[in-house]
């Protein structure tokens, strides 16, 4: 009985932290603002006053406030974490003026002075403790003054230039509800949860700024201007100049400028206004000033009421936005009768500025906007971000913590609005449209979750990855709901939804409070589907249906639930020796991925004559957590060629067949880009040599030159761990290469040292290696095993014994061919080709450093110039074990050092020596003569930038 009554009680507790009781209740907090906004240094100088009402069964001792421009104050802030684990490091290194701030605080309750506690975590949270403890039905007055640095728009809010985004910008008390607190961090992915209130706000600005904010404008005159704007009246608004001395303001309510007073030659009066703006149950505010709004009005009829309509926009946008007041009333129409009536009496969309970051964001009453789309993709945008005004607006979710009720829901609204308007997508489409699907975000979650990469639909914002906050909690949300409606039918669906927004309309509903309300309205029970909120992967299951082989042109995305599609297409290629390959490919590679995937290609190369081939075919095991690759691989083309005098040219040619077994862990936070993979694959060649007889005939001799093919092999073990954060992401590799006679095994580290955004950094390389000979060494066995013996300089094509880079000439010693090098072993970027020995090889051990870096943009002299040219600074040092016998013919250390020009993202690397040890310049000078500078430029060409990785990082294919 003690057992079944401490089960029963956690069921009572679980329930509760899901659903909410009967006694329903929740916190009200009414606010009333002051605040100027000084465009000379973007701060906002302010009070504000409080009113919070208790109105839950508990006795509150402290009150939790958000402090959110704290979260833009330094680069340690859940924030700025945030940013750099979603891949973003602008704010990150961002200077200090583009930073911002909340301070001169000063909280007081019921007029007495209050004590104030820190967060433990978060500056940009925290507490105010009451002097008296405030009893449920009871209300405290909190005041304070504060002040605002606005940031830089780094992401809801801030300013672009003259241009500001008020947002989330007022010291605001956290929700508490049945479950507690909710004081939480300000966050770019992963939205809000307010108090409802009223607001009552007094907004004082420069004469010239035009404002759209939350609520209606009770300014009677400038609420007429906005109503009847034109361009003439924006123009004569801006006619006051301001001087160029020392500005004093002061403060007007009147619609027009107020004169300038000179009140001594070093100081003018510039005119400000203040703009009065109330609104009635709502949990935010929300304001937009620039000097180029243009601004269109209108009204709608919603259902009983009248709703005053507008759009603001910038004039980047203005011709795109022309129709934007009409997509605004067709929305707002839509939403209001499929769900319930629009919860205001106005409504606004504020167009952005260009390198805003979102799309869009909303706010009760008022949107911003910055698609750079029109037509209709803007109507879209402007339908999803009004229809937050039911979604977030009314229905008040924790979106922190439940996100897909609000953006799931909106999102399966904004597709039926679209579909109602505009109908199925035209059938009259483009090459690459008729061959991916109509919702490409649904394919990408559903490949997510067959590499078991996948979330479920209601996981914490901050938990999600960035790429499945969008996929899943937009995406999947919105098919969650489709089913919804799938399984109650469609006026079922519509009645249920009308009733859950009057339920909980101006509340905080949680998931069973919504799953609960929808089956009282409609007498169904949802639990199976319920419990797809929670699963991953979750509503698609791709392998339920056997599917049908289909042999299509190109590709095809199209339809992969229940087709593999068996893809064609030409293909071309190129090589020095085989000269323009043409053929055909042939592959089954489609999202989500196969477990068995492959490719090949068939090429006939016009330079060689002969037919080469390319293939590859694998067997996957996805699972959460780790990937298991079984593949192999096959090549076979020119990779030399020799022209015997009075014989016709013998093309030499090198198959390559590589079974590999790959196996890759990562971490178990999916928001990790950390990951372990261990790899063993055989290098089975067969490479064609040349074979020169003298031959005696009745008239002599001849010579004769035949092909000689060798079998080779090496046996590769390569353990790699690897974390590629963009914040100074590393790898470390161990790589042990076994042939017939030898075993070499290096150690590479790389590291890269961020120190400005865009990936401005110094990308640091370290190697050490060693080799081993199966036998005792003798002369005969060095030079045979000469190819892979440890090079300090970067291996030319013979010496890359795998075949694992692409080179335009592989056997070329002449010619800018000859100077293409790998990424490998020592990787200096001076070379000794044309020694018989060249520097800095051995059959010993080796040591080196490698450092690339760009330059940083406060000295690069090349930043004057309207173009970019992504030039950098290389360096490298190593030494090696015949640098440290007696009488070496080199330093211990040797060193080089030049300019790297990088294109296509870092695609070719080109590197030009400027400095380098002796035994360098001595080659330079003694074997390539007098001006030679362009001999001793050497370049890489790396394939592997340009590998399909088509899910990010997430598939390592």
């Amino acid at each position: 009985m003690r057992y079944l009554l401490i089960i029963a009680l956690f069921i009572l507790a679980n329930s509760k932290a899901y659903c909410q009781s009967e006694k329903y209740w929740q916190q009200q907090a009414n606010y009333s603002i002051d605040v100027s906004l000084n465009d000379a240094d973007h701060t906002l100088d302010a009070f504000e006053k409080i009113e919070y009402f208790n109105n839950s069964p508990d006795t509150l001792r402290f009150i939790w406030f958000h402090l959110w421009p704290n979260a833009y104050k330094n680069d340690r802030t859940a924030f700025s974490e945030q940013l750099l684990r979603n891949g973003r490091t602008d704010f990150y290194f961002s200077d200090d003026s583009s930073k911002g701030y909340i301070n001169r605080l000063a909280f007081k309750v019921d007029g007495t002075n209050a004590v104030t506690e820190p967060h433990g975590n978060d500056i940009d949270i925290i507490k105010v403790v009451l002097s008296q403890a405030l009893a449920p039905g009871k209300s405290v007055t909190i005041t304070t003054p504060f002040h605002v640095k606005l940031p830089y728009n780094f992401s809801r809010g801030g300013h672009v230039g003259n241009d500001y985004q008020i947002t989330q910008w007022y010291p605001k008390p956290a929700v508490y509800d049945s479950k507690g607190w909710h004081e939480m961090p300000y966050l770019d992915q992963g939205e809000f949860y307010s108090e409802f209130g009223n607001f009552d706000v007094k907004i004082t600005v420069p004469e010239k700024y035009i404002i759209a904010a939350t609520g209606q404008l009770q300014t009677a005159q400038e609420l007429e201007k906005l109503k009847h704007f034109t361009e003439v009246s924006l123009q004569q608004t801006a006619a006051v100049k301001p001087a160029k001395k020392t500005i004093s303001r002061r403060s007007s309510t009147a619609s027009k400028p107020l004169p300038v007073k000179v009140t001594a030659p070093v100081k003018i009066i510039i005119s400000t206004k203040t703009l009065h703006y109330t609104q009635h149950n709502v949990h935010d505010f929300a304001w937009f000033a620039s000097k180029e709004f243009s601004v269109q009005y209108d009204t709608v009829l919603l259902q009983d009421k009248v709703v005053d309509v507008f759009t603001y926009s910038t004039p980047s946008h203005k011709t795109k936005w022309k129709e934007s007041i009409t997509y605004a009333k067709d929305a707002l129409r839509f939403y209001s009768n499929r769900i319930g009536a629009y919860p205001y009496s106005t409504a606004s969309v504020v167009s952005g500025s260009d390198n805003m970051v979102s799309s869009g964001m909303e706010y009760p009453t008022i949107t911003i906007i910055t698609t750079q789309s029109s037509g209709k993709n803007l109507d879209a945008v402007i339908a999803h971000e009004l229809g937050h005004n039911w979604f977030y607006g009314a229905l008040a979710s924790n979106e922190r913590d439940h996100a897909w009720m609000d953006e799931g829901m909106n999102s399966f609204y904004e597709k039926k609005y679209l579909l109602t308007k505009y109908g199925t997508p035209n059938k009259d489409k483009k090459f690459i449209e008729k061959r991916i699907p109509d919702d490409i975000e649904l394919m990408l979650a559903k490949s997510f979750d067959k590499i078991e990469k996948g979330q479920s639909i209601d996981t914490i914002s901050d938990v999600f990855t960035s790429y499945n906050y969008g996929l899943y909690v937009y995406t999947k949300g919105s098919l969650w709901m489709k089913e919804l409606e799938k399984k109650l039918g469609p006026k079922l669906f519509e009645q249920s939804m009308k009733n859950y927004f009057l339920q909980w309309q101006n509340k905080h509903p949680y998931p069973l409070d919504f799953k609960q309300s929808i089956e009282t309205t409609s007498g169904k029970k949802i639990d199976s589907l319920y419990q797809l909120l929670y699963n991953t992967p979750v509503l698609v299951k791709s392998n339920a249906i056997k599917k049908k082989i289909d042999l299509i042109p190109f590709f095809s995305l199209k339809n992969t639930d229940s087709i593999n599609h068996i893809s064609i297409a030409p293909i071309i290629g190129y090589n020095f020796y085989d000269k323009l390959m043409v053929g055909g490919l042939i592959h089954n590679y489609q999202l989500p991925l196969n477990r068995f995937q492959f490719l090949a290609a068939p090429m006939y190369a016009t330079g060689s004559k002969a037919f080469n081939i390319f293939g590859r075919a694998s067997y996957n095991t996805y699972k959460k957590g780790s990937w298991l690759e079984v593949s192999a691989s096959i090549a076979k083309y020119t990779m030399d060629n020799f022209k015997p005098a009075n014989a016709e040219q013998i093309n030499q040619f090198v198959t390559r067949v590589v079974p590999s077994i790959k196996y890759t862990i990562y971490a178990k936070d999916l928001r990790s880009k950390e990951k372990y993979t261990f790899q063993f694959r055989s290098f089975l060649l067969r490479e064609e040599g040349l074979q020169f007889k003298t031959i005696a005939t009745p008239t002599g001799s001849v010579d004769v030159v035949s092909k000689q093919p060798e079998d080779n092999y090496i046996n590769q073990l390569k353990i790699t761990w690897s974390d590629d954060r963009v914040l100074y992401p590393y790898d470390l590799n161990l790589t042990v290469d076994q042939g017939k006679s030898f075993v070499r095994a290096g150690v590479t580290g790389n590291y890269f040292f961020n120190y400005q955004n865009n990936k401005g950094g110094v990308q640091a390389r370290f190697f050490a290696g060693k080799f081993f000979y199966l036998q005792t060494r003798t002369i005969i066995n060095a030079f045979q095993n000469e190819r892979y013996h440890l090079n300090l300089t970067g291996p030319n094509g013979n010496e890359d014994y795998t075949y694992s880079g692409y080179y335009l000439g592989r056997n070329e010693f002449e010619g800018f061919r000859s100077q293409q090098i790998m990424q490998r072993d020592g990787f200096f970027k001076v070379r000794t080709d044309l020694y018989s020995n060249k520097v800095g090889k051995t059959d010993d051990w080796l040591v080196a450093m490698n450092f690339s870096g760009d330059i940083p943009n406060s000295i690069n002299p090349l930043n004057i110039l309207p173009f970019k040219i992504p030039v950098k600074i290389f360096a490298d040092i190593g030494t090696y074990a015949e640098a440290w016998n007696e009488n070496a013919a080199s330093g211990k250390f040797l060193y080089a050092a030049g300019l790297q020009l990088s294109l296509f993202n870092d695609l070719i690397n080109i590197y030009a020596p400027i400095l380098s040890s002796k035994v360098f310049r001595d080659y330079n000078k003694r074997v390539l003569g007098e001006n030679s500078f362009l001999k001793t430029i050497s370049f890489t060409i790396d394939v592997q930038k340009i590998k399909p990785t088509l899910l990010n990082k997430n598939i390592p294919l």
